[in-house]
């Protein structure tokens, strides 16, 4: 008898978790270029299963490019990005209608690191530097890094080479003689690869909208809930990661490949301060910055503003602080 009901119970339960699997909502949501620390908010929220507390089955993606993952984004393989802006302002000139639903680093997180042999500005002239993409979030912050030290671009040579590590591989091997890093990576370039830190963007607390969280209007419009629900793990996994220092150590190291110290240079740097800023959407004038540096290029900018690309959709992150949720959490 006590085997019977011990084979029922476990009947029973067998089936409560398959009822529970099968009333997750289920969607895919991914990083697009996922080296900075700030991207532990996603990875605390799916490792710690947060999502599913929220009643959400995310499969999370981290990607090497935010092109990549706007393609995906585009083509429904993915339902959240998170990602530069930039990538939004270049989607939605060509009539995509994309919305911006929560922040993150809203100012360049980047370093403009060289080869021990340039010492000053004047030594970039006439060197060839490199870029993840042209006309992604990094060549923007380099042309940027340029005017700020005198340098006009047409002075260097601009290259692409993606990824950290081939970017890294050609710095150290006298391929390119300077890129934008963030941290830690640019720690581990100058620590030991002997590279020289150039400037320091982050210092000029310029407005730009480095990355934040980027889902299609018509989504959010006939999956409001879900796309809330997964704002409130994101922003559970903000505080968690405040309050747990050696969980975001561990998972900076497992998603980097850093090491303890590198990690905490990523911790201290980015979520310490700054994971809080993915509960403001970018500020206007780094949105219109993107837009005038993308006019250079692209007539179809030019004239073009936040409002009338229609980027911002401030209504998730309204409703989740007007509720108090936000503030419960923070305690």
């Amino acid at each position: 008898m006590r085997r019977t009901w011990l084979g029922i119970a476990l009947i029973l339960l067998l089936c409560h978790s398959k009822r529970s699997l099968q009333a997750a909502e289920y969607l895919r949501a991914a990083s697009g270029g996922f080296t900075t620390a700030i991207h532990a908010v996603l990875w605390a929220a799916s490792e710690e299963k947060i999502f599913r507390k929220y009643g959400l089955d995310v499969e999370y993606l981290a990607l090497n490019t935010g092109r990549l993952g706007m393609q995906m984004l585009l083509a429904d393989d993915i339902q959240v990005l998170f990602s530069t802006g930039v990538t939004v302002v270049s989607t939605n000139l060509q009539k995509g209608d994309l919305a911006i639903i929560g922040g993150g680093l809203n100012f360049f997180p980047t370093k403009l690191v060289t080869r021990p042999e340039i010492k000053k500005a004047a030594d970039l002239k006439g060197k060839t530097l490199a870029v993840g993409g042209f006309g992604a979030a990094n060549h923007m912050a380099l042309l940027v890094a340029l005017e700020k030290l005198g340098v006009n671009p047409k002075e260097v040579s601009i290259i692409q080479v993606a990824g950290g590590a081939a970017q890294l591989t050609a710095l150290a091997r006298g391929a390119i003689f300077g890129l934008m890093f963030n941290e830690p990576q640019a720690t581990i370039a100058v620590k030991k690869f002997g590279m020289h830190s150039l400037i320091d963007l982050m210092e000029s607390k310029a407005p730009f909208p480095q990355n934040c969280f980027i889902v299609k209007r018509g989504y959010l419009e006939s999956n409001r809930d879900k796309v809330t629900s997964f704002m409130k793990a994101v922003i559970e996994a903000i505080y968690l990661l405040k309050k747990d220092r050696p969980l975001a150590i561990r998972l900076i190291k497992k998603y980097v490949r850093v090491n303890d110290e590198e990690a905490a240079i990523g911790y201290d740097y980015y979520l310490a301060k700054h994971s809080e800023g993915i509960l403001d959407l970018p500020d206007r004038r780094g949105l219109q910055f993107v837009i005038e540096e993308t006019a250079k290029t692209n007539p179809k900018a030019v004239g073009q503003t936040p409002e009338t690309l229609r980027l911002l959709e401030p209504s998730v992150l309204d409703e989740l602080k007007k509720s108090g949720f936000v503030e419960k959490l923070k305690y």
